[in-house]
Formats: C-alpha cells, sequence, structure tokens
C-alpha cells in the first residue's frame, strides 16, 4: 500500500505544481497590464493549419510592435477555418504592460479576466486539478508499471 500511496503524492505534487505555476503567471501577466496597460493593433502574419490524427485545426498568427521590436501571439485553435478567417479579417488588439511588451494577451481575453482572481483561488483550482491528474496519472503507472502495486 506504500507505493501506490508514495506514487500518488509524487504525480500529485508535479500536476499541483505545474497547474499553479501557470495559473501564477497568468495571474501575475494580468496585474502587470492591468497597472500600466498598453494596447496595439495587430496585423494578421498568417493562419497555420495543424493536422493531428485526421482532425484539422486553424490557428492565426499575429504581429504587432512596440518601441521598434516586433513581437508575435498566436491565436488558439479554430476547427473550421472560416472561423480563423474570420477573427484575421477583424481588427485584433493586443494588451500588454508598458515595461513587458512581450507578456501579451489578447485585449477580449484581458477585458474578461476576473479582477477578483487571486493567489488562493489559483492555489485552489491547482489542487482540485491536481487531485485528477494523480489519481488518473497514479492508475496509468499503477496498469503500466506492475512493480509499483506492492
Amino acid at each position: 500500500m506504500k507505493k501506490p500511496f508514495i506514487t500518488f503524492l509524487l504525480v500529485f505534487a508535479i500536476a499541483f505544481g505545474a497547474v499553479a505555476w501557470f495559473n501564477i503567471e497568468k495571474i501575475n501577466t494580468n496585474a502587470a497590464i492591468a497597472k500600466s496597460p498598453v494596447y496595439v493593433l495587430a496585423t494578421p502574419e498568417g493562419i497555420t493549419k495543424k493536422t493531428k490524427k485526421g482532425k484539422v485545426t486553424y490557428q492565426v498568427n499575429f504581429s504587432y510592435s512596440d518601441a521598434g521590436a516586433t513581437y508575435k501571439k498566436d491565436s488558439h485553435w479554430f476547427d473550421t477555418v472560416e472561423q480563423a478567417e474570420a477573427l484575421a479579417s477583424s481588427p485584433v488588439q493586443i494588451a500588454f504592460a508598458t515595461n513587458k511588451p512581450a507578456d501579451a494577451v489578447f485585449k477580449t481575453e484581458f477585458d474578461q479576466r476576473d479582477p477578483g482572481e487571486g493567489m488562493g483561488s489559483a492555489l485552489t483550482t491547482a489542487g482540485m486539478i491536481g487531485f485528477f491528474l494523480a489519481l488518473l496519472g497514479t492508475a496509468v503507472l499503477l496498469y503500466r508499471v506492475p512493480s509499483l502495486r506492492r
């Protein structure tokens, strides 16, 4: 019984750390943008097509400039090329902090954020997601590696 529990704790620690780091980075980026926001218009560079296991998805690639430097920002993946073309044809704004133009988010995503989200909610979310990932990961590891079952 000791090995499955240790396996669960190890997988939980890794999953919790990864999810918490991602959430905290998102909160810090949004907080920095909220303190000194800069909004610029993004220029569409093209559409990337990705095929994986027979499923085709599309992503719009944007570029924006600040103080003579050019930065890139990609959209999320779309199921149809029409959705990607619609985003590419409409004006899109990028939001970033004055001192960090490379850490940018789309203005629509920045406007939809929860301003009350803090460290507690980030860690609670990481704990819940980490718990379920640890359950799943432990089950898979115990199935694949029989020596961990003892």
